[in-house]
């Protein structure tokens, strides 16, 4: 006799992972776009000037991931 123990089946488990990391990629994926947007704004408050891609992205994700982490 089972006392209310609810068991899950691997494949239950496997399940609910991939899901979870599909997910996280998702959302990843979704972090992405918005640093590239925010990275093509700073590009043009620059003036549209070419040359500083790198900078404006790394600029770019820092202003989004300090906005998402507070």
């Amino acid at each position: 006799m089972r006392l209310g123990r609810k068991t899950t089946s691997r494949k239950a488990v496997s399940t609910a992972i991939a899901k979870q990391e599909f997910e996280t990629q998702k959302t990843a994926s979704q972090i992405q776009d918005i640093i590239r947007l925010k990275a093509y704004e700073l590009y043009t408050q620059r003036g549209c000037q070419n040359g500083n891609d790198f900078q404006d992205w790394l600029a770019a994700e820092q202003l989004v991931l300090q906005a998402l982490s507070s």
